[in-house]
């Protein structure tokens, strides 16, 4: 599945949302047929991108929410989305095995597979569709991700507390390139040019985060979490140890920005199509102390972002920074 967004408007376009509209998108008419008819049992499937889940499918989740807040929303999804599902809101997630990201899902079948009642009265959406749902209306649903307090424990296994220190987190790669008709990832060369303009010495410790370990970067003061974490850790990692992220559009930078929580981070995103993500959406976060700086590759290409200009935006952020705080988070019990 090639994604490519970045061309002008086509025709078929053009009377795609003419006829929305006019009659509604299918998602307008199913929810209206739904109060109609008192149904309010929702049914998802989802196996595309995880950044998606906060961009495109939680905006839908808080209009049926808003419609009616007795309703029930179910996804069925892969294995490696349902931590995400657990942030956005809905009330059961079944994971399909053995799901391989962009394979059709039928919901139905996927039900009676697994032994679970899907009455013939819930709304199923087997391929739903939020880039052409909300199209024109992403800010009328800014989305949040909602933090569950006893998450916050998940970071203190993987990082210690280094008072004293600035932490900073690096998602190297949004190891999603396949999907997409243009360069998202910012080159590796550039990421340990960057990691050398702040030291150990300087008292900056960084955070690598993903899931593939390549390529290495030997430096003393780079703790390489890439394939050590769960999706939750890792967002417990950014919430309770990192003061700034540095990320190319990516579901690591959607989630940290979109999350419902009130804590001090600087954001440093890095871009080649400023049409995706986060800037796409034009939404502000729901955190009132979250800063975020993009930047753009030249030419569209974020191989063309200097190590100097993102430099430049660590070292504005580390210069009106708060200072360092101890973990953010009760003991467990």
């Amino acid at each position: 599945m090639k994604i490519r967004t970045r061309g002008r408007f086509s025709v078929k376009r053009w009377a795609r949302i003419l006829a929305d509209r006019a009659r509604g998108t299918e998602f307008d008419r199913a929810l209206r047929a739904a109060a109609s008819e008192r149904r309010r049992r929702f049914v998802f499937a989802w196996n595309r991108g995880l950044g998606d889940v906060a961009l495109g499918l939680v905006p839908l989740f808080m209009r049926i929410r808003r419609s009616d807040p007795a309703s029930r929303i179910e996804v069925f999804t892969r294995s490696d989305l349902a931590d995400t599902f657990a942030l956005a809101g809905v009330d059961c997630v079944h994971v399909v095995p053995g799901l391989a990201r962009g394979t059709p899902v039928d919901v139905r079948a996927e039900a009676r597979r697994a032994g679970i009642e899907l009455p013939i009265s819930a709304v199923v959406f087997d391929d739903p569709d939020p880039t052409r749902w909300l199209d024109g209306r992403r800010r009328e649903y800014p989305p949040e991700l909602r933090w569950q307090p006893r998450w916050n424990a998940l970071a203190d296994g993987l990082v210690p507390v280094a008072p004293g220190e600035v932490t900073v987190g690096a998602h190297v790669s949004s190891e999603t390139a396949q999907y997409y008709g243009y360069v998202k990832d910012w080159p590796a060369d550039k990421w340990d040019a960057l990691f050398a303009r702040f030291p150990a010495t300087r008292r900056v410790r960084w955070l690598l985060f993903g899931n593939a370990r390549a390529p290495a970067f030997a430096r003393d003061n780079v703790v390489d979490l890439r394939g050590r974490t769960s999706f939750l850790a890792l967002l417990a990692v950014i919430r309770n140890r990192c003061r700034v992220l540095v990320a190319p559009d990516s579901g690591v930078l959607t989630a940290a920005y979109y999350l419902a929580e009130a804590f001090p981070l600087d954001v440093v995103s890095l871009w080649s199509d400023p049409r995706q993500g986060i800037l796409k959406q034009e939404c502000p976060s729901p955190n009132p102390r979250l800063r975020h700086v993009a930047l753009r590759g030249a030419g569209e290409d974020v191989r063309n972002l200097a190590v100097d200009e993102v430099a430049a935006a660590i070292e504005a952020a580390l210069a009106t920074s708060e200072a360092p705080v101890q973990p953010r988070h009760a003991p467990a019990h």
